[in-house]
């Protein structure tokens, strides 16, 4: 609810003075960027006598959301003579942990704010009001406040000019310089994300484990990669989250792109009606096989008495279209079920072959059976407990469920366009009747939420995430969506 509150107060422009990205380094980590004015002109709110004023149609957000201490906190926010006119950066670099840039119209009643909130006073140095509070420096000037986190812990002074020097020169190289970050920056979104791809992979995980995504099979693309992104927009009855990867035309993102097949919903012919959800990629097995890791890995491969290398290349090699998989994650999560329930087809020209080597395989271990029966075999884990698998219109099919496929997802023409439309998709249904939507339901059960997700690759270095609600609560989704939180408090 803090963080949703910072997007509803609109003060007026104001002349900016030294532009916020000046503040940001070329190789920063990260940065982020939010359109407070876009998102207050969506929400609905308003700012009257200092006080915010919400629709009537958010009564079910105010009294049930908000406590007086909320209400008392948002009004002092009001009056803080922040400028939303002005975007909010946010970044983390070799010098910070994090760093918050927020446009002020009024320096003095932010000042005022930022001392209730602290319960201190802050120090005049000149052109700057300045604080130090556990290891972070906040200072205010006539244009911005700064929140600033130093990342190596320092000698006190040294931290402090490591933030005036930021506050008062900003990077002579910088973000203003990153072609990249500032095309993604620049859209006119509600909010843009970009990172440095290395910086940030090698931030958000031990070195061990990065090592050895690096030495995988796909390496040579991976450090082909020179930021990433994304943005996020609130519309009138859906949230559009888009992704965007910057990397250099290499032979390893031309091999990848050739590894992609052509759009199908096929295989959600073997995916049952009521998944939760379902994500489907197209695939080609012959041009995966020609990454050069593939061919390390079957060298390296010790002989076994169920499967060779070769054989295993050639399952690969005849894959030849859409590979999808359907979960359904409530009742996982509410362990209504032993174990996932999973549903899986793979496009290829050697199913037949792959059910009869898998029951053989799996006869050979010995301690559990797998039986044909009928059409397709069944492996029984337990009294309750079965997987089963078989083959249909040049598809291995596969499921974790005794339950077989009697009316499939392919009827739902939602998510058939969905597939059909590019090479690779997800879709999960929270429509009225769904388990999903029941789930939800029980967090807010006075709400009418009957939605849907899609995601959509664009092209090889785009993709899009998109949550629709079909009845939004309200004029806008973000009514819908804090609607949704104030009822999960009660």
């Amino acid at each position: 609810m803090l963080l949703l509150a910072v997007a509803m107060v609109f003060v007026s422009c104001k002349e900016e003075g030294k532009d916020a990205t000046s503040m940001i380094p070329a190789d920063a980590t990260y940065v982020a960027a939010i359109d407070g004015e876009s998102i207050i002109g969506k929400a609905g709110v308003k700012i009257e006598g200092g006080e915010v004023v919400f629709p009537d149609s958010y009564k079910s957000l105010v009294e049930k959301g908000m406590s007086g201490n909320d209400k008392q906190e948002l009004a002092d926010f009001a009056k803080a003579g922040v400028d939303f006119s002005r975007k909010i950066y946010v970044f983390g670099s070799s010098d910070f942990e994090a760093v918050g840039i927020v446009p002020v119209a009024d320096r003095t009643a932010f000042k005022a704010y930022v001392e209730k909130q602290a319960g201190a006073g802050m120090e005049t140095d000149g052109a700057i009001d300045k604080m130090e509070t556990n290891g972070t420096w906040l200072m205010i000037t006539d244009a911005y406040f700064v929140c600033a986190t130093p990342r190596q812990p320092a000698e006190s002074g040294a931290a402090e000019a490591l933030v005036k020097n930021l506050v008062t020169n900003g990077y002579e190289n910088s973000i203003e310089s990153n072609a990249d970050a500032m095309e993604m920056l620049g859209r006119k979104v509600d909010a843009a994300f970009y990172a440095d791809y290395q910086k940030l992979f090698e931030m958000s995980g031990s070195r061990q484990t990065i090592t050895q995504i690096y030495g995988n099979m796909f390496a040579d693309y991976l450090k082909s990669f020179r930021g990433i992104g994304g943005t996020l927009n609130f519309n009138k009855g859906d949230v559009e989250m888009q992704y965007a990867s910057f990397v250099d035309e290499n032979e390893a993102t031309k091999q990848m792109e050739s590894i992609m097949g052509k759009p199908s919903a096929e295989g959600l012919k073997f995916i049952p009606a009521d998944m939760q959800l379902v994500f489907s990629g197209s695939v080609k097995g012959e041009e995966l096989l020609k990454v050069e890791a593939f061919n390390v890995m079957f060298a390296n491969m010790k002989a076994n008495p169920f499967v060779t290398a070769d054989e295993i290349k050639g399952y690969i090699a005849s894959i030849d279209g859409p590979v999808t998989i359907g979960y359904n994650y409530v009742d996982q999560m509410l362990n209504r079920s032993s174990i996932p329930q999973i549903y899986g087809a793979i496009k290829t020209g050697k199913a037949d072959e792959l059910c009869q080597k898998l029951q053989s395989s799996i006869n050979q271990m010995g301690f559990i059976k797998c039986t044909r029966m009928g059409n397709e075999y069944v492996v029984s884990i337990s009294s309750d407990v079965a997987v089963a698998f078989g083959s249909a219109d040049g598809f291995f099919y596969f499921r974790t469920s005794p339950q077989k496929v009697a009316e499939s997802m392919y009827d739902d023409d939602l998510a058939r366009g969905i597939f059909e439309s590019t090479a690779g998709g997800a879709y999960a249904n929270l429509r009225n009747g769904s388990r999903a939507n029941s789930m939800l339901a029980s967090f807010a059960p006075n709400l009418k939420f009957s939605a849907y997700l899609e995601g959509r690759t664009i092209d090889n270095t785009s993709a899009s995430v998109k949550l629709v609600v079909e009845e939004p609560q309200g004029d806008n989704i973000l009514e819908t969506l804090l609607t949704i939180i104030a009822n999960a408090q009660m």
